[in-house]
């Protein structure tokens, strides 16, 4: 079956709009070897990866842990991912003549540099009797592998298949995922089904910091209700499983006398809360409020808004690890982008506790592009390296990040403001699939690859995922015209051809218009929500409107001296006319 995205030019735009540099990984090889293309099976992208014709897997499995940090969470997800294909596990004292798939958990595996913890793994899948070996340092390694491993283990023809050969991978970023921070609220089980969509592709971090957050802004002082702490227990539930760390934010800007011991003491206990419960790391927020000091009692304490900031910064910190001394602290100033030297930015340098990281949105509140000479320049400016929380959120791949940037800072989170609403929560998984995809492994990012792997998985399946694209596609230009470049071509040659290569002409012409119907009428049978079917229903229907005119079009240009301006009606139609 033909590729959607090979027949019609799909992501041609998406090249040009959607594609950033990266710069691929080496390592000595035989390609000859890897004849499965990794790229196109697991996601985020790997490191590196030699994949080879995959085999059958025996239906007994014996386990072997040699390792006591396996944890768990990844022997339970494998168990439950072998059960799912039919697969038996042995029990220690079983002894069986059949032939059995043997699963080895050792310590080992590539190391990296990470602030947090060691999430590399390795794979290695071989011989006969069939042996996977899993080697990772700590629990998330080894569950990062079963995720993989996930991946390569699938049905085919004979039955339950594997891919032979060696995965060896770990993250850039040490802190990568998603910062709910739009100016409205996903509901709470929108909020779990993004967090258990998130750690299915290896994310570890999620911000809460909703801006229209019943508690979290306009009423910051008021204490959480017993179920509103069941929602947090839930969350923190699913992260466990997910080896997802779950930040807690607070935004008194809006109405906090910074100087009041009183206030200090209503945040503080605010805070409590959560940790009580088990959050270990938190931010607090003062964006997106006017800079300055709007008491008498704050204009006595201090001479800058900064300065007031900072102090309540530096004083929460010392008060949550009175309670927790690992417990972390984030801190969103009031200037959170760019780096320019303001007397804001030397407070922040000169006062701000060193361990405190600072958020930060690149160059501009939305950056269009972020690069090294970007963040080097905030470093300069305020001496620590910044926090990325980066305010990208089209219906598309993230894109213009520079690969480099995981060598200077360790935290990539997203928000993706653009779809806050909960009925909109799905929708924000494209950028963010990308998101993950990209701080897993920067090198190696490809735009185009990224949201066209992330599609399928999304819609469940290859042909289900290039339907998606045609969605993006159509959401982000209308019916553009790089869909139809070879359809122009055609025209183009018809207008100026000889009777001899009309007929082979027009029946190119056609079969493109047709294939592009076909690729509608996929969309419309595609396993995709209400809600991006309700966000694409106009651009759907009206490349399904114009599609019929084509093809009467097309019928009447048999005719020669109707030839040239039924050619250009039909660029004109297909928004090929410049």
């Amino acid at each position: 079956m033909k590729s959607i995205k090979l027949k019609f030019g799909i992501l041609i735009l998406m090249v040009s709009i959607f594609t950033v540099p990266f710069v691929a990984e080496t390592r000595a090889v035989d390609d000859t070897a890897c004849a499965v293309d990794h790229s196109e099976i697991i996601y985020p992208m790997p490191q590196f990866a030699c994949l080879k014709a995959d085999v059958i897997v025996p239906d007994l499995v014996k386990v072997e842990i040699d390792s006591s940090q396996v944890g768990r969470n990844a022997l339970e997800y494998g168990e439950r991912l072998l059960n799912g294909y039919g697969l038996k596990i042995l029990e220690k004292d079983d002894r069986s003549e059949r032939q059995v798939v043997s699963v080895v958990f050792e310590p080992g595996g590539p190391e990296h540099e990470s602030a947090w913890r060691q999430e590399g793994y390795s794979i290695l899948i071989s011989g006969n009797p069939l042996e996977i070996k899993i080697r990772a340092h700590e629990p998330a390694g080894f569950f990062y592998a079963i995720l993989t491993l996930e991946q390569l283990i699938h049905w085919g023809e004979a039955g339950v298949m594997v891919f032979q050969g060696e995965v060896e991978d770990f993250p850039a970023f040490s802190y990568r995922g998603i910062l709910e921070g739009g100016y409205d609220v996903w509901n709470h089980e929108k909020r779990k089904e993004v967090l258990r969509w998130m750690g299915s592709l290896k994310m570890n971090s999620f911000l809460y910091a909703p801006k229209e957050g019943m508690y979290f802004r306009r009423r910051w002082r008021v204490p959480y209700p017993e179920e509103e702490l069941d929602h947090f227990r839930e969350y923190l539930a699913i992260c466990n499983q997910w080896h997802i760390e779950f930040a807690y934010s607070l935004s008194p800007a809006l109405s906090m006398e910074y100087s009041d011991p009183e206030e200090f003491k209503l945040m503080v206990a605010k805070y409590r809360q959560l940790q009580e419960i088990g959050v270990r790391k938190f931010g607090i927020f003062f964006d997106d409020v006017m800079p300055y000091l709007s008491t008498p009692a704050d204009r006595k304490a201090y001479t800058h808004i900064a300065e007031a900031e900072v102090d309540v910064t530096n004083r929460l910190l010392d008060a949550l690890r009175e309670y927790d001394p690992t417990a972390e602290l984030f801190f969103v100033p009031n200037q959170y982008w760019g780096w320019t030297r303001t007397r804001y930015m030397k407070i922040l340098r000169e006062q701000l506790y060193p361990e405190i990281e600072i958020g930060w949105t690149g160059k501009d509140i939305c950056s269009k592009t972020i690069t090294v000479a970007h963040v080097k320049k905030f470093i300069e400016t305020v001496g620590r390296p910044p926090a990325i929380g980066d305010n990208f959120s089209p219906l598309g791949p993230l894109v213009n990040r520079e690969p480099g940037l995981y060598k200077y800072c360790t935290s990539f989170v997203n928000n993706p403001y653009n779809f806050a609403e909960a009925e909109k929560a799905e929708l924000s998984k494209f950028v963010n699939s990308t998101v993950g995809d990209y701080a897993w492994n920067t090198e190696q990012y490809d735009s185009v690859r990224s949201i066209t792997v992330a599609s399928r998985i999304l819609a469940g399946s290859k042909s289900g995922g290039d339907a998606l694209i045609l969605a993006l596609k159509l959401k982000n230009a209308g019916l553009p015209s790089s869909n139809f470049v070879n359809i122009k071509e055609f025209v183009d040659k018809l207008q100026s051809s000889d009777a001899m290569d009309s007929k082979k002409l027009l029946k190119e012409i056609k079969n493109e218009i047709l294939e592009y119907r076909d690729a509608l009428d996929a969309l419309e049978k595609a396993p995709i929500s209400d809600s991006l079917k309700n966000e694409l229903g106009p651009s759907i229907e009206n490349a399904i409107s114009t599609i019929p005119r084509a093809l009467e079009i097309v019928e009447k240009m048999n005719e020669l001296d109707q030839r040239r301006a039924l050619g250009e009606e039909l660029k004109k139609l297909l928004g090929l006319k410049r």
